[in-house]
């Protein structure tokens, strides 16, 4: 009986110690790819959190600011620029778009229009939100989840909606 106890409780350090070298390994592989990411952008502050996975096309046109956080499953696509300022926080399944086509061209697919995306210091995008071409979010705004940003937001403005419309401002 005390052989099998001891057994167990070796079989259950090894399992342990094992769990630990592949957490120790995730962590490393993370920390190489997020500083691979980092050196892909237009500029990166400090502090950047990224959640892996993300898509990031055109990321040498994206700028991301001190203390960002980008969580799983967000997609940037950085051709006409996107700039998130400090303090941000992005939500999971979010995309920011800087392209869009042409709707008077004879060949969508032939037709890029690129167009700066702006979000200001300490806004809240809220998950599956979508942010298009020419947008530019105020300071301390916040983007409800599942909004459809296709104008300017104010700073201090909650929006939500398709489209988004300003529920209020915070004082």
């Amino acid at each position: 009986m005390e052989f099998k106890l001891q057994k167990k409780l070796i079989f259950t350090w090894i399992v342990t110690k094992i769990k630990n070298q592949f957490t120790k390994l995730d962590k490393l592989i993370y920390s190489n790819r997020l500083k691979r990411l980092k050196k892909t952008f237009k500029y990166c502050g400090l502090d950047v959190f990224i959640q892996f996975p993300v898509r990031i096309e055109g990321a040498s046109n994206v700028s991301l600011g001190n203390n960002v956080s980008i969580n799983a499953f967000v997609h940037l696509w950085g051709q006409g620029n996107i700039r998130i300022g400090d303090d941000c926080l992005i939500a999971s399944h979010v995309s920011i778009t800087s392209l869009t086509h042409d709707p008077e061209a004879a060949l969508y697919r032939t037709s890029h229009i690129a167009k700066d995306v702006n979000i200001g210091n300490n806004v809240w995008i809220g998950s599956h939100a979508v942010i298009l071409p020419g947008v530019n979010i105020g300071d301390n705004a916040i983007v409800g989840a599942g909004a459809v940003v296709n104008k300017d937001v104010p700073q201090n403005a909650i929006v939500a909606g398709i489209p988004a419309k300003v529920l209020r401002i915070k004082k």
